[in-house]
Parts: structure tokens; C-alpha cells; sequence
């Protein structure tokens, strides 16, 4: 994505959050343009000191980045169930990171550890799937759990299963790739 729709993107999420917490009224429409129409998953992270403060994101979706940025950035302030609501003292204080991902490729492999080593660590983001239960970490995520294994193991404790799972049952792989950038 160009760099001038990326910050586009990302004054977006920002007045979104100004308008909640502050009760202004920033005119969201002008950043409703014919380039951020396009259907791609999106994620909406919050950072406070460098910390994770809130993450909420859609792997695929059939609203438009516009529509997305929007929704995500209000969820990821006020509706991630790991944190407290985000407070207008604190809003100064937060980056936003927005990740634009690709189409989910799904791995194939004879058993979960033959897909695990298709995974490129600081590349793919991965959607780990057993039954009905998934759970996603963005390419980002390796930075603090870089051996697949223990990236692996905290993907299906964050799915609602036992951190060896994939040790000994079968499991679905699909990897994404994201276009990320943040504030400043």
C-alpha cells in the first residue's frame, strides 16, 4: 500500500478514537475514498509504552478498509476482552498499527509438525484450526515467540486447547502475510 494511504489509514483509526473518547466530531467521510474500498483482512493493534494494549482484527472480511479501520479501532479500544476499556487520559499515549493481510494459503503436510516447518517465522501470520476452535497471531508475534514450537504452543492455548495439542492431534494450518505499518 502507498505510503500516503497508509497514514490516511491510520489519521482514520486515530479520529475514530478522538471522536468516542473526546466527543468530537471528525469528519469520517473524507477518508472514504475509492483506494481504501478494497476487501482485505485487517487488524487494528494499540500499543501503550511499547506494550500490547488492545487487538482486534477480521483475517477476511467483505467490508472495506474504510469500513474496517472503523469498526476494528473502536473494538480494539473498548472490546478486547484482555483489557479495560481504553480512557481518554490515556489516548495520547497509545500508537495505533494497522495490518493489512493477504488470502490465507493453506498449509499442507502429512502431520501438524510437517506443517509447522512450511511456517517461515517473521514472514507468515498462521490460523491454527482444530474442530471448532482457531486462533490467529500475526506475522508480528514471532518477534516475542520466535521457535515455532513454542509459537505453535501458545497459538492453541490462545484457540482453547492444551498447549501440546498439536503434539498428538490433527490440526489445520493456513498462513497470511501482512502489509503493517503504525504511528510515529
Amino acid at each position: 500500500m502507498e505510503p500516503h494511504l497508509k497514514k490516511k489509514l491510520l489519521s482514520l483509526a486515530r479520529k475514530v478514537l478522538e471522536n468516542e473518547l473526546y466527543n468530537s466530531h471528525n469528519d469520517l467521510e473524507k477518508y472514504n475514498i475509492e483506494a481504501l474500498q478494497q476487501k482485505n483482512g485487517v487488524f487494528v493493534t494499540l500499543l501503550k509504552n511499547e506494550n500490547l494494549r488492545g487487538c482486534i482484527g477480521r483475517i477476511e472480511s467483505d467490508l472495506s478498509l474504510y469500513q474496517n479501520v472503523i469498526h476494528l479501532s473502536k473494538a480494539a479500544a473498548f472490546n478486547d476482552h484482555r483489557f479495560d476499556k481504553v480512557t481518554a487520559e490515556e489516548l495520547e499515549k497509545i500508537i495505533i498499527e494497522i495490518s493489512i493481510l493477504s488470502i490465507p494459503k493453506t498449509v499442507e503436510g502429512i502431520s501438524s509438525f510437517d506443517k509447522i516447518m512450511k511456517i517461515r517465522p517473521r514472514k507468515d501470520g498462521v490460523v491454527l484450526s482444530a474442530g471448532s476452535k482457531s486462533a490467529t497471531f500475526l506475522p508480528q508475534v514471532w518477534d516475542t515467540l520466535a521457535i515455532r514450537e513454542d509459537f505453535i504452543s501458545d497459538l492453541c492455548r490462545k484457540a482453547g486447547l492444551s498447549k501440546a495439542y498439536w503434539k498428538n492431534n490433527p490440526i489445520e494450518i493456513s498462513t497470511y502475510q501482512v502489509d503493517f505499518f503504525k504511528e510515529d
